[in-house]
């Protein structure tokens, strides 16, 4: 018996279209101009010039071609505000170190749909991950530290060992390679067997030993022990901030009597234009018909590129107004004032999906009057503060750098005396731990190496 059904697929051309413009959303400044001075050289239709593509669209509507109905659809930039007068930031305040793993988890948690409560959670199990990506410490002591428990920290957790990087939370060598294993979506019978009965072995590199437990022919377990060896055993080493990079920023805030002024940094993107000789021979009747075929489709990809810079940089100003509207009060106030946001908060603002969001604020940067950030620094997790609202990571870590700033110096606070003050004083309830991590992360060398000698 025959079943017809409908279905609705994307031409391979259009999901081609859709990759390129999902990218260019993520990409830095810097990137950007490499993709279109790239995309310059690929498409002949396009190339760089100062007039606008309204005008071209005129000469040639009286042809009453295809292309001027193309034409009259896009102008190569968008009406936003851009700086006649660029001032740009102090040297020092464009150099910033890449975020380390926590905050990485930090982002990616904003992104989850984590309820109020495991939002809590979340922190502690993220304020818990070594370097090398690993769960420090078993669950049971977070659980007392914490006051949460064990069942609540375990669900919580293996929703963050499915965040990147794959296999980060696991608590052993093992549980690492099993959760990277299970995230490719494979089903391998000898390499499981092998991780559920025989790690031991593996560890100890026994092929022959494995290989008779198993029944297994020897290269099809020395095959299994190289796919083994192929899983990251630190998975959190490529996060650390052992480096220094050099950035400018995306977008600026500025603050006027008024208010404050969001601009792009348009410095360094050319203006696009149509190809003037390609246009008069897609226009002439003598020229071939797989040559206009060629130019049409070329014009078509142009068309598409321009449209999806267009759209990236308004997603940007978009972003970055919300965020303007969500965290006003650091912009006026400074660090204490940041709030606790998500992805979704400001995604349901402008009417975008939480992966737009996400990926307009992958590498770009804003320069206000607190500073240079990284736009995923608005999106900071909560810390639950008795009696109030959750106050952000960031907020925490600026209380305890004024903490340090006013204690005696031949007699500095431990991180237990800091995790007192802060409960006593701000009723902020976080970890031994946590205090340390915060206080590492801020460069802050330990109460013994702060401790100054008559």
């Amino acid at each position: 018996m025959l079943e017809l059904k409908q279905t609705q697929k994307l031409s391979p051309i259009l999901t081609q279209q859709l990759q390129q413009a999902i990218k260019l959303l993520q990409l830095s400044k810097l990137e950007l101009v490499e993709a279109i001075e790239q995309e310059i050289k690929e498409n002949p239709i396009l190339e760089v010039g100062e007039e606008q593509a309204e005008e071209q669209a005129q000469e040639t509507k009286d042809d009453g071609e295809e292309i001027a109905e193309l034409l009259d659809r896009f102008s190569p930039s968008e009406e936003f505000s851009y700086r006649e007068e660029k001032e740009y930031p102090d040297y020092e305040n464009i150099i910033k170190k890449p975020s380390n793993l926590r905050d990485y988890l930090r982002w990616q948690a904003g992104l989850a749909n984590f309820d109020q409560n495991e939002r809590l959670v979340v922190e502690w199990i993220i304020e818990n991950i070594d370097d090398n990506g690993y769960l420090a410490y078993p669950i049971s002591e977070i659980s007392k530290s914490s006051g949460f428990s064990s069942e609540s920290l375990e669900e919580v957790l293996k929703k963050v060992q499915k965040f990147d990087p794959s296999g980060v939370g696991a608590r052993d060598l093992k549980e690492c390679i099993l959760i990277q294993y299970e995230a490719l979506g494979e089903k391998d019978a000898l390499l499981e067997q092998i991780l559920a009965s025989y790690f031991e072995l593996f560890h100890h590199n026994n092929v022959k030993g494995i290989a008779k437990a198993t029944g297994y022919p020897l290269d099809e377990v020395k095959k299994v022990f190289e796919k083994i060896k192929g899983f990251d055993p630190k998975p959190g080493r490529n996060y650390s901030d052992e480096y220094t990079s050099y950035i400018v920023p995306d977008v600026y805030v500025i603050k006027k009597e008024d208010g404050f002024e969001i601009l792009l940094n348009d410095d360094d993107l050319p203006e696009l234009r149509l190809n003037r000789y390609y246009m008069g021979l897609c226009r002439d009747k003598k020229t071939a018909g797989d040559t206009k075929k060629y130019i049409k489709n070329k014009l078509h990809q142009a068309e598409w590129f321009i449209k999806s810079i267009q759209q990236r940089q308004r997603t940007l100003y978009l972003v970055a107004e919300s965020i303007l509207k969500f965290q006003r009060e650091f912009f006026e106030q400074g660090l204490r004032s940041l709030k606790p946001l998500i992805l979704k908060d400001v995604a349901q603002d402008i009417g975008v999906h939480e992966s737009t969001v996400s990926r307009i604020t992958t590498n770009k940067y804003m320069s206000c009057p607190q500073g240079l950030y990284e736009l995923k620094f608005f999106f900071p997790t909560g810390i639950d503060k008795d009696g109030d609202s959750p106050l952000s990571t960031n907020v925490v870590m600026d209380l305890i750098v004024e903490i340090v700033k006013h204690e005696d110096k031949k007699s500095p606070l431990t991180d237990s005396e800091i995790m007192d003050y802060l409960k006593a004083k701000q009723n902020i309830n976080i970890a031994r731990r946590t205090v340390a991590k915060y206080r590492e992360g801020l460069n802050i060398p330990s109460s013994r190496d702060r401790t100054e000698q008559d």
